[in-house]
């Protein structure tokens, strides 16, 4: 089987930055096979995403745990998305569930470590000159192409853990429980932190509210209400969404990451 690398990263869909950093990743690729029968000569790298929100590492976190996850074991994933670029901030290696990611260690892989627990993590030592400000063509690149064609020689020792971001849980209260939006996706649907087993005591008696307003109509899927209806449901990424029928919510409610959701019992 070709190896599998994914690339994502926030510097766009028309950015020649993506086109150097395939570029040094195959040509990286190539010298190091050249002459010899490997399997990696056919290695497949695939885009998965260059317009995540720019230097939004929290995005970039959910994006990672809630897309990487579904490709077969022992893809690489590539993800950039690095304002502390030429800063002492640390490249990692790491290895979580059953694939492998290659990141800026800012808190980037911290929600994808949360579900999958690292088995190990590698700092990379870049050994050759890089732009203090363009790593993801002299450091990440190459560094991948190395990790492809099995060698792990620029990977330093083990380190014990990553760098966390904090995550709000839901909080539990006598009469209700309290969370937030903590994602809103391409489709304005507001993706909160309170999970989607919570979703089927609101068809019965308990009752939903997004910062304060009433969410009335609470639903399996969108098609069960009519055009511009606000609903409540429980969402694909395992959590309890709020959206607007062919509509935005974010938008209808004036809401944002952290805005309060809660459930009235």
């Amino acid at each position: 089987m070709a190896s599998l690398v994914t690339l994502t990263t926030d510097f766009g869909t028309s950015s020649g930055y993506v086109a150097q950093m395939k570029g040094i990743f195959f040509k990286t690729l190539f010298d190091g096979i050249q002459g010899k029968n490997s399997s990696h000569a056919d290695c497949q790298l695939i885009d998965l995403a260059h317009d995540l929100p720019q230097h939004d590492i929290r995005a970039a976190a959910w994006f990672a745990a809630t897309s990487c996850f579904y490709f077969p074991p022992h893809t690489l994933h590539v993800i950039v998305v690095d304002p502390g670029v030429g800063t002492s901030r640390t490249i990692i290696y790491t290895e979580m569930g059953d694939q492998r990611f290659l990141a800026p260690n800012n808190g980037l892989l911290s929600l994808a470590a949360r579900q999958h627990a690292p088995t190990i993590i590698r700092p990379v030592e870049a050994v050759q000159p890089a732009s203090k400000t363009f790593h993801g063509r002299d450091v990440f690149a190459p560094t991948a192409a190395h990790i492809v064609g099995g060698k792990t020689s620029h990977l330093g020792p083990p380190i014990p853990e990553l760098l966390t971001l904090s995550w709000p849980e839901p909080q539990e209260h006598q009469k209700s429980t309290v969370g937030e939006v903590i994602h809103i996706d391409h489709f304005g649907n507001l993706i909160t932190n309170l999970p989607d087993t919570l979703a089927s005591s609101l068809q019965d008696k308990d009752r939903l509210s997004c910062d304060g307003r009433p969410i009335h109509h609470i639903v399996s899927t969108y098609g069960e209400a009519e055009k511009g209806t606000l609903v409540g449901l429980a969402g694909s990424q395992g959590f309890v969404e709020i959206a607007v029928v062919e509509g935005r919510a974010d938008q209808a409610l004036g809401a944002r990451i952290g805005t309060p959701v809660r459930i009235e019992r």
